[in-house]
């Protein structure tokens, strides 16, 4: 049910706050302090700003995901931030949250897919569905169609939406200049992009996704950081073992800066979880290049994130 699916992701939340950075390790302590601020933020944003102007549960908000490290950190504060606003919705209420019925079955999702991804994102993806009990639209895989004609196809049927929650930082392209809320550009179908994952850095997100325990796209761990069209992705070359390609400065990838996350996790078992590689996608990867990769959470640079993107072909 969604209803327990978004009590646990307000627990995994609330334990990553009641987390004491300071007698943790200097390195990961630094990053766990900076993250529950983000948080914190992120919370803010979610609960006074976006739930009282667009209700969540009456399908004025959808949520864009399409299965990558950042919408899935999203989404678990996300569905956190819904259990808030349901026990706020009851708070004076004799009866305790068990006797009241959670408004949604399903969170209202939209995935805009308009590349050949990995088979094993799609897998992801689709496992996410139900894990996390998702209504999905995926928009038809049609490279002649824009981004905002597959949008506008979407508002065509659910007119509903109002606003959309999207999981874009300021380190993507083009994400300097975005707002946690703002209006589509007058070319676009009309509805409000809700950012609230901005300030948000790439250390803070590997922090909480690992500390989470929550199963992720299993390509993060062969040494993907990026997950864009299989035609264009390939794994970081940062993160080669034993050592990067000589054009590019060797990064710091001696030890993962989030073993004590890893260690500590929520689920309590002290590792990481992935899906399976798919088949085919493990041969492609193989056959582009052969090497051991560090786990994506090795790199921490936001500006070496999308290294692993290449130069699409005109």
């Amino acid at each position: 049910m969604l209803q327990d699916v978004a009590l646990n992701c307000f627990n995994i939340t609330q334990s990553y706050l009641s987390i004491d950075a300071g007698n943790v390790l200097a390195t990961s302590g630094h990053v766990i302090r900076q993250t529950q601020e983000a948080i914190q933020t992120s919370r803010q944003y979610l609960l006074q700003d976006i739930f009282t102007r667009w209700d969540p549960f009456n399908g004025d908000i959808s949520f864009s995901y399409n299965g990558g490290k950042d919408c899935q950190v999203l989404l678990i504060i996300y569905l956190g931030c819904l259990w808030e606003f349901f026990l706020s919705s009851i708070e004076g209420s004799q009866y305790g949250p068990q006797f009241h019925k959670f408004p949604l079955q399903q969170l209202p999702t939209v995935y805009i897919d308009q590349e050949d991804t990995f088979d094993t994102a799609q897998e992801f993806l689709q496992a996410s569905v139900d894990r996390y009990y998702l209504s999905l639209y995926e928009s038809a895989k049609d490279k002649k169609i824009d981004m905002p004609s597959a949008f506008e196809s979407f508002l065509t049927v659910h007119p509903e939406t109002e606003a959309i929650v999207i999981g874009v930082r300021h380190a993507d392209p083009f994400g300097e200049s975005l707002r946690p809320i703002q209006k589509t550009d007058p070319s676009w179908p009309q509805f409000y992009r809700l950012q609230p994952l901005l300030h948000w850095n790439l250390s803070q997100i590997w922090s909480f996704l690992l500390y989470s325990g929550e199963e992720m796209c299993g390509l993060y761990e062969m040494g993907f950081t990026s997950l864009g069209s299989v035609n264009n992705t390939v794994r970081n070359p940062y993160l080669r073992v034993p050592e990067p390609i000589a054009s590019f400065t060797k990064a710091d990838t001696k030890h993962s800066d989030f073993q004590w996350e890893i260690e500590n996790n929520f689920r309590g078992d002290s590792k990481t979880h992935f899906n399976k590689i798919n088949e085919t996608d493990l041969t492609k990867i193989r056959n582009h290049d052969a090497s051991e990769f560090h786990p994506g959470w090795y790199l921490t640079k936001d500006e070496w994130e999308r290294a692993g993107r290449l130069a699409k072909k005109v």
